[in-house]
């Protein structure tokens, strides 16, 4: 009798929030996906018969410190990973082979930053023949967004593309430097005491009296990837004095304590950057690239030569890994193809 009478009750319970008023669950907006934009290319000036630039009026420019004496010693990495070998390369057709004994490597360093008050590591890709002709290489500065460390670009295979760009004489020998980006980048925003005061301050210095590299403006070129194309971006709008090439992949301009003497939506068309090349690219369907339009309309407005490409994909290793070859092609043009006109080392 007791089973007779419970049963009822708890249908009606269970019948009691259908006969009410519902209340709906919140939902979240799905944003639209942006349509396809096509590629559009601003060509950059050549760099021949180019003035001297002159630097930003603002903020007051970082000096580059000198490099001490007990600065790290890059170390080797292990064998297994220290040789990328010209054919090996699956980037496309096989190289041709080094004109020399000497393949190219990539090692492992370290440096004691004050800045971030700890160890900060780097890797550097040696090109085939390093130091044998006794002239100085330009150097390409390549840094990570806010979840790569050290390994990132070496790891998407950017000393093997390099490597076989090299062989097949398509462009000269270059070092490419990709330092970890660790707490320091993705919590400051500019300044001497932020990523830009490291890299700027600490590792130019700390490379240059390491490597046999070109110490000038036209001996280095810097770029990005996600987080990292903000840095790139907005140092060398900065400090167009310190490079011949700024690149940005997917740049990340999200940066909300950058203000007017950061932002490179800013920077780049405020500031006299000279004969800067400039590169943007980003996936049609990358989140980042409402952000990073602005930058392009800018420049384009401000009549700033840059490359901007819209190119199918979405903020991904694949997508980057899949234009490795365009960029280190875009960033070694902006340096002498003729190593004979190089200064001595």
């Amino acid at each position: 009798m007791k089973a007779i009478l419970v049963a009822p009750v708890l249908l009606a319970l269970l019948l009691l929030p259908a006969c009410g008023p519902q209340t709906a669950l919140p939902t979240r907006a799905v944003p639209a996906l942006l349509p396809p934009t096509p590629q559009v290319i601003v060509p950059t000036p050549t760099a021949a018969g180019a003035t001297a630039t002159t630097s930003p009026q603002a903020p007051t420019p970082l000096p580059l410190a000198a490099a001490t004496a007990d600065t790290a010693t890059p170390l080797p990495l292990p064998s297994t990973a220290t040789a990328a070998a010209p054919a090996t390369t699956d980037t496309g057709p096989a190289a041709l082979p080094t004109p020399c004994a000497t393949p190219g490597r990539v090692e492992a360093g370290e440096l004691a930053s004050a800045v971030a008050d700890q160890t900060m590591r780097y890797r550097v890709y040696r090109p085939p023949c390093y130091g044998e002709d006794g002239r100085v290489y330009p150097t390409l500065y390549l840094f990570g967004g806010n979840v790569h460390d050290e390994t990132f670009w070496d790891r998407l295979g950017i000393d093997e593309t390099a490597e076989a760009a090299i062989a097949a004489g398509r462009i000269p020998p270059l070092l490419i430097v990709m330092p970890d980006n660790g707490w320091l980048a993705n919590t400051t925003t500019s300044g001497p005491t932020s990523y830009e005061g490291f890299v700027l301050n600490e590792l130019i210095p700390h490379i240059e009296s390491q490597y046999c590299v070109w110490p000038a403006r036209e001996g280095r070129a810097v770029g990005g990837v996600s987080r990292g194309g903000y840095w790139s971006l907005m140092m060398a709008f900065r400090r167009p004095d310190l490079f011949r090439s700024a690149g940005a992949h997917s740049p990340a301009l999200i940066d909300s304590f950058a203000g007017a003497a950061e932002d490179p939506r800013v920077t780049g068309a405020a500031n006299p950057l000279g004969d800067l090349r400039i590169w943007v690219d980003i996936g049609e369907r990358d989140p980042y690239l409402v952000d990073a339009q602005p930058l392009h309309d800018a420049l384009t407005a401000a009549g700033v030569a840059h490359e901007w490409r819209v190119n199918p994909g979405i903020h991904e290793e694949a997508y980057w890994t899949a234009h490795l070859d365009e960029y280190v092609t875009w960033y070694a043009a902006g340096f002498p193809a003729d190593r004979a006109a190089l200064p001595d080392c």
